[in-house]
Protein backbone atom coordinates (compact mmCIF):
# COMPACT_ATOMS: atom_id res chain seq x y z
CA UNK A 1 0.00 0.00 0.00
CA UNK A 2 1.79 3.43 -1.33
CA UNK A 3 0.92 5.56 1.48
CA UNK A 4 3.25 8.76 -0.56
CA UNK A 5 1.09 10.84 -2.96
CA UNK A 6 2.33 13.19 -5.47
CA UNK A 7 -0.83 14.80 -7.67
CA UNK A 8 -0.32 17.28 -10.61
CA UNK A 9 -2.99 20.08 -10.84
CA UNK A 10 -3.96 22.15 -13.48
CA UNK A 11 -6.22 25.93 -13.02
CA UNK A 12 -7.12 26.98 -9.98
CA UNK A 13 -10.52 25.15 -9.65
CA UNK A 14 -8.80 21.74 -9.77
CA UNK A 15 -9.91 20.22 -6.23
CA UNK A 16 -9.61 16.74 -4.36
CA UNK A 17 -11.88 14.47 -3.95
CA UNK A 18 -12.88 10.69 -3.13
CA UNK A 19 -16.10 8.68 -4.36
CA UNK A 20 -19.23 7.51 -1.93
CA UNK A 21 -18.20 4.15 -0.64
CA UNK A 22 -20.01 1.18 -2.46
CA UNK A 23 -21.83 -1.62 -0.53
CA UNK A 24 -21.59 -5.66 -2.32
CA UNK A 25 -22.83 -8.61 -1.08
CA UNK A 26 -20.20 -11.55 -1.55
CA UNK A 27 -20.28 -14.84 -1.05
CA UNK A 28 -17.86 -18.11 -0.29
CA UNK A 29 -18.68 -21.87 -0.57
CA UNK A 30 -16.46 -24.50 -0.11
CA UNK A 31 -16.14 -27.26 -2.70
CA UNK A 32 -15.69 -31.12 -1.96
CA UNK A 33 -11.84 -30.86 -2.22
CA UNK A 34 -11.98 -28.28 0.95
CA UNK A 35 -11.13 -25.51 -0.98
CA UNK A 36 -12.65 -21.97 -0.26
CA UNK A 37 -13.92 -19.85 -3.61
CA UNK A 38 -15.32 -16.19 -3.10
CA UNK A 39 -17.39 -13.97 -5.40
CA UNK A 40 -19.89 -11.44 -5.74
CA UNK A 41 -22.66 -13.67 -7.29
CA UNK A 42 -24.45 -16.41 -5.60
CA UNK A 43 -22.64 -20.15 -6.32
CA UNK A 44 -24.61 -21.95 -9.09
CA UNK A 45 -23.77 -25.58 -7.92
CA UNK A 46 -23.47 -25.54 -4.09
CA UNK A 47 -26.58 -25.47 -1.71
CA UNK A 48 -24.66 -23.98 1.30
CA UNK A 49 -22.77 -21.04 1.23
CA UNK A 50 -21.98 -17.97 3.14
CA UNK A 51 -22.66 -14.49 2.10
CA UNK A 52 -22.40 -10.92 3.57
CA UNK A 53 -22.15 -7.15 2.70
CA UNK A 54 -19.06 -5.39 2.77
CA UNK A 55 -17.84 -2.12 1.20
CA UNK A 56 -14.86 -3.20 -1.17
CA UNK A 57 -13.10 0.01 -2.43
CA UNK A 58 -9.14 0.46 -2.92
CA UNK A 59 -7.65 2.19 0.17
CA UNK A 60 -8.17 5.71 -0.10
CA UNK A 61 -5.73 8.07 0.65
CA UNK A 62 -7.68 10.58 3.39
CA UNK A 63 -5.25 14.02 2.81
CA UNK A 64 -7.13 16.36 0.37
CA UNK A 65 -6.40 20.06 -0.83
CA UNK A 66 -9.38 21.87 -1.52
CA UNK A 67 -10.36 25.19 -2.31
CA UNK A 68 -12.26 27.10 -0.28
CA UNK A 69 -11.78 30.63 -1.85
CA UNK A 70 -13.51 31.88 -4.76
CA UNK A 71 -12.45 31.54 -8.83
CA UNK A 72 -11.14 35.00 -8.43
CA UNK A 73 -8.91 34.68 -5.39
CA UNK A 74 -8.46 30.88 -4.43
CA UNK A 75 -7.77 30.24 -1.03
CA UNK A 76 -6.52 26.55 -0.26
CA UNK A 77 -6.52 24.58 2.64
CA UNK A 78 -5.34 20.91 3.46
CA UNK A 79 -7.53 18.24 4.67
CA UNK A 80 -5.66 15.24 6.75
CA UNK A 81 -8.90 12.86 7.94
CA UNK A 82 -6.03 10.86 8.90
CA UNK A 83 -6.07 10.01 13.12
CA UNK A 84 -1.74 10.97 12.86
CA UNK A 85 0.06 13.81 10.96
CA UNK A 86 0.78 14.26 7.59
CA UNK A 87 3.19 16.66 5.59
CA UNK A 88 2.12 18.29 2.62
CA UNK A 89 4.46 19.55 0.02
CA UNK A 90 3.29 22.15 -2.52
CA UNK A 91 4.65 24.16 -5.63
CA UNK A 92 3.69 25.91 -8.55
CA UNK A 93 4.84 24.08 -11.99
CA UNK A 94 3.91 26.95 -13.97
CA UNK A 95 2.65 30.70 -12.89
CA UNK A 96 1.12 33.29 -14.90
CA UNK A 97 0.12 36.61 -13.53
CA UNK A 98 -0.05 34.93 -10.15
CA UNK A 99 1.14 35.76 -6.50
CA UNK A 100 0.42 33.31 -3.49
CA UNK A 101 0.48 34.32 0.38
CA UNK A 102 2.48 32.45 1.74
CA UNK A 103 4.60 31.50 -1.37
CA UNK A 104 5.20 28.54 -2.39
CA UNK A 105 7.01 26.29 -2.81
CA UNK A 106 5.91 25.23 1.01
CA UNK A 107 6.04 22.48 3.15
CA UNK A 108 3.58 21.53 5.59
CA UNK A 109 2.53 19.27 8.88
CA UNK A 110 -1.00 18.71 8.95
CA UNK A 111 -1.80 17.46 12.56
CA UNK A 112 -4.41 14.55 13.15
CA UNK A 113 -8.02 15.06 11.61
CA UNK A 114 -7.82 18.48 11.11
CA UNK A 115 -7.83 21.31 8.58
CA UNK A 116 -4.75 23.39 7.51
CA UNK A 117 -4.79 26.78 5.43
CA UNK A 118 -1.82 26.80 2.62
CA UNK A 119 -2.07 29.89 0.82
CA UNK A 120 -4.17 32.62 -1.05
CA UNK A 121 -3.61 33.13 -4.74
CA UNK A 122 -4.23 36.29 -6.58
CA UNK A 123 -3.49 37.53 -9.97
CA UNK A 124 -0.82 40.52 -9.74
CA UNK A 125 -2.72 42.37 -12.41
CA UNK A 126 -6.73 41.65 -12.18
CA UNK A 127 -7.17 43.27 -15.55
CA UNK A 128 -4.82 40.23 -17.40
CA UNK A 129 -5.34 36.80 -17.99
CA UNK A 130 -3.95 34.90 -15.30
CA UNK A 131 -3.35 31.07 -14.89
CA UNK A 132 -1.02 28.53 -12.99
CA UNK A 133 -0.61 24.74 -12.76
CA UNK A 134 1.26 23.41 -9.42
CA UNK A 135 1.92 20.12 -7.84
CA UNK A 136 0.91 18.30 -4.61
CA UNK A 137 3.03 15.62 -2.90
CA UNK A 138 2.05 14.72 0.76
CA UNK A 139 3.69 11.51 3.44
CA UNK A 140 1.90 10.10 6.31
CA UNK A 141 3.93 10.83 9.52
CA UNK A 142 6.06 13.89 10.68
CA UNK A 143 9.36 13.98 9.27
CA UNK A 144 10.62 16.30 12.37
CA UNK A 145 9.63 13.56 14.69
CA UNK A 146 12.68 11.34 15.81
CA UNK A 147 11.87 7.77 16.18
CA UNK A 148 13.72 5.60 19.23
CA UNK A 149 15.55 2.70 17.29
CA UNK A 150 16.19 0.75 20.44
CA UNK A 151 12.58 0.50 21.52
CA UNK A 152 11.79 -3.27 22.38
CA UNK A 153 8.55 -4.33 20.07
CA UNK A 154 6.73 -7.21 21.63
CA UNK A 155 5.45 -9.95 19.61
CA UNK A 156 2.10 -9.31 17.53
CA UNK A 157 0.26 -12.93 18.67
CA UNK A 158 0.01 -14.85 21.83
CA UNK A 159 2.76 -16.07 23.77
CA UNK A 160 1.14 -19.57 23.74
CA UNK A 161 1.25 -19.69 19.73
CA UNK A 162 3.96 -21.11 17.94
CA UNK A 163 4.71 -19.11 14.39
CA UNK A 164 7.70 -18.67 11.79
CA UNK A 165 9.09 -15.95 10.26
CA UNK A 166 9.06 -16.47 6.53
CA UNK A 167 10.73 -13.70 5.50
CA UNK A 168 12.36 -11.07 7.37
CA UNK A 169 14.21 -7.88 6.63
CA UNK A 170 15.32 -7.48 3.41
CA UNK A 171 12.69 -10.56 1.84
CA UNK A 172 13.42 -10.94 -1.82
CA UNK A 173 9.78 -12.44 -2.00
CA UNK A 174 8.15 -9.22 -1.56
CA UNK A 175 10.12 -7.05 0.54
CA UNK A 176 11.18 -4.59 -1.99
CA UNK A 177 10.82 -0.91 -1.96
CA UNK A 178 11.84 1.45 1.46
CA UNK A 179 8.40 1.16 2.38
CA UNK A 180 8.91 -2.94 2.96
CA UNK A 181 12.38 -3.24 3.20
CA UNK A 182 12.53 -3.89 6.84
CA UNK A 183 9.33 -6.08 7.41
CA UNK A 184 8.91 -9.07 8.36
CA UNK A 185 6.19 -11.81 7.73
CA UNK A 186 5.12 -13.87 10.29
CA UNK A 187 3.15 -17.40 8.95
CA UNK A 188 0.37 -18.13 10.63
CA UNK A 189 -3.10 -19.54 10.59
CA UNK A 190 -6.33 -17.05 9.51
CA UNK A 191 -8.57 -15.75 12.44
CA UNK A 192 -5.13 -15.65 14.70
CA UNK A 193 -5.30 -12.83 17.08
CA UNK A 194 -2.88 -10.03 16.33
CA UNK A 195 -2.07 -7.99 19.57
CA UNK A 196 -0.32 -4.41 19.40
CA UNK A 197 3.41 -5.13 19.73
CA UNK A 198 3.62 -1.27 21.27
CA UNK A 199 1.62 1.31 22.34
CA UNK A 200 -0.21 3.57 20.30
CA UNK A 201 -3.13 5.62 18.49
CA UNK A 202 -4.80 3.89 15.53
CA UNK A 203 -3.99 5.87 12.82
CA UNK A 204 -6.08 4.37 9.74
CA UNK A 205 -7.58 0.82 9.22
CA UNK A 206 -8.91 -0.51 6.44
CA UNK A 207 -10.86 -4.21 6.76
CA UNK A 208 -13.42 -4.73 3.61
CA UNK A 209 -11.54 -6.36 1.54
CA UNK A 210 -12.10 -10.08 1.19
CA UNK A 211 -9.75 -11.90 -0.46
CA UNK A 212 -5.86 -12.16 -1.25
CA UNK A 213 -3.64 -13.18 -4.15
CA UNK A 214 -0.15 -12.49 -5.78
CA UNK A 215 -2.11 -10.62 -8.70
CA UNK A 216 -0.52 -7.19 -8.52
CA UNK A 217 -3.88 -5.49 -8.81
CA UNK A 218 -4.57 -6.72 -4.94
CA UNK A 219 -1.13 -4.45 -3.82
CA UNK A 220 -4.06 -1.84 -2.48
CA UNK A 221 -6.30 -4.37 -1.89
CA UNK A 222 -5.59 -5.62 1.56
CA UNK A 223 -6.99 -5.25 5.28
CA UNK A 224 -4.45 -3.48 7.67
CA UNK A 225 -3.85 -1.39 10.87
CA UNK A 226 -1.27 1.32 11.11
CA UNK A 227 -0.83 2.61 14.65
CA UNK A 228 1.00 5.46 15.84
CA UNK A 229 3.63 5.60 18.29
CA UNK A 230 4.52 8.78 20.87
CA UNK A 231 7.78 8.81 19.16
CA UNK A 232 6.47 9.44 15.46
CA UNK A 233 6.78 5.70 14.13
CA UNK A 234 4.32 3.99 13.07
CA UNK A 235 3.38 0.14 13.03
CA UNK A 236 1.65 -1.73 9.91
CA UNK A 237 -0.47 -4.72 10.86
CA UNK A 238 -1.28 -6.42 6.75
CA UNK A 239 -3.26 -8.87 5.44
CA UNK A 240 -5.77 -8.86 8.01
CA UNK A 241 -9.16 -11.21 8.00
CA UNK A 242 -12.71 -9.72 6.67
CA UNK A 243 -14.40 -7.71 9.48
CA UNK A 244 -11.65 -8.71 11.99
CA UNK A 245 -10.36 -5.59 13.25
CA UNK A 246 -11.16 -4.96 17.08
CA UNK A 247 -10.15 -1.31 17.07
CA UNK A 248 -11.39 2.16 15.71
CA UNK A 249 -9.71 4.91 14.13
CA UNK A 250 -8.44 7.28 16.81
CA UNK A 251 -8.35 4.88 19.77
CA UNK A 252 -5.24 4.60 22.38
CA UNK A 253 -4.03 0.91 22.13
CA UNK A 254 -1.76 -0.57 24.86
CA UNK A 255 0.99 -3.33 24.03
CA UNK A 256 -0.32 -6.66 23.67
CA UNK A 257 -3.97 -5.28 23.11
CA UNK A 258 -6.30 -7.44 20.69
CA UNK A 259 -6.52 -5.22 17.81
CA UNK A 260 -7.46 -8.10 14.67
CA UNK A 261 -7.45 -11.07 13.71
CA UNK A 262 -4.88 -12.20 10.64
CA UNK A 263 -5.50 -13.44 7.25
CA UNK A 264 -4.76 -13.76 3.75
CA UNK A 265 -6.38 -10.66 1.97
CA UNK A 266 -4.21 -8.17 -0.54
CA UNK A 267 -0.78 -9.05 -2.13
CA UNK A 268 -0.38 -12.51 -0.14
CA UNK A 269 1.33 -16.15 -1.22
CA UNK A 270 -0.71 -17.78 2.16
CA UNK A 271 -1.96 -16.89 5.44
CA UNK A 272 0.74 -14.68 7.74
CA UNK A 273 0.80 -11.03 9.47
CA UNK A 274 2.90 -8.67 7.79
CA UNK A 275 4.87 -6.27 10.24
CA UNK A 276 6.83 -3.37 9.62
CA UNK A 277 7.64 0.04 11.33
CA UNK A 278 7.45 3.18 8.73
CA UNK A 279 8.79 6.58 9.42
CA UNK A 280 8.68 9.94 7.68
CA UNK A 281 11.83 10.64 6.38
CA UNK A 282 10.72 13.89 4.38
CA UNK A 283 7.87 13.34 2.07
CA UNK A 284 9.51 9.85 1.87
CA UNK A 285 7.65 6.79 3.56
CA UNK A 286 10.46 4.39 4.81
CA UNK A 287 10.64 1.05 7.16
CA UNK A 288 13.42 0.48 9.96
CA UNK A 289 14.88 -2.00 11.36
CA UNK A 290 13.12 -3.16 14.43
CA UNK A 291 13.79 -5.04 17.90
CA UNK A 292 12.21 -7.73 19.08
CA UNK A 293 11.24 -9.49 22.17
CA UNK A 294 10.85 -13.79 21.74
CA UNK A 295 9.20 -15.83 24.04
CA UNK A 296 12.56 -16.59 25.18
CA UNK A 297 12.96 -13.34 26.43
CA UNK A 298 15.77 -12.76 23.81
CA UNK A 299 16.28 -9.09 22.30
CA UNK A 300 17.17 -9.29 18.67
CA UNK A 301 16.71 -8.39 14.93
CA UNK A 302 14.38 -10.84 13.23
CA UNK A 303 15.73 -13.42 11.44
CA UNK A 304 13.90 -15.82 9.45
CA UNK A 305 12.72 -18.88 11.66
CA UNK A 306 10.65 -19.84 14.68
CA UNK A 307 9.64 -16.82 17.23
Amino acid sequence: MNLTKYTPYILALALLYCDSPTAKKYYKHVDENGIAHYSDKPPKDADEFESWQVRVEDSKYEVKVINRGTKESPVFYAINRYHGPVEVFIEFLHRDNITANPEWPASYVVPANSELYLSTLKPIDKYQAWSFKYSIASTLGDPDSVHDPNHVYKLPFMGNRKFYISQAFNGKFSHFGDQNQFAIDIAMPEGSDILAARAGIIMDIAEDFYDGGVDAKKLQRGNYIRILHDDGSMAVYAHLQLESVLVARGQRVEVQQKIAQSGNTGYSSGPHLHFAIQVNTGLKLESVPFLLQHKSGAIKAPTIGPI
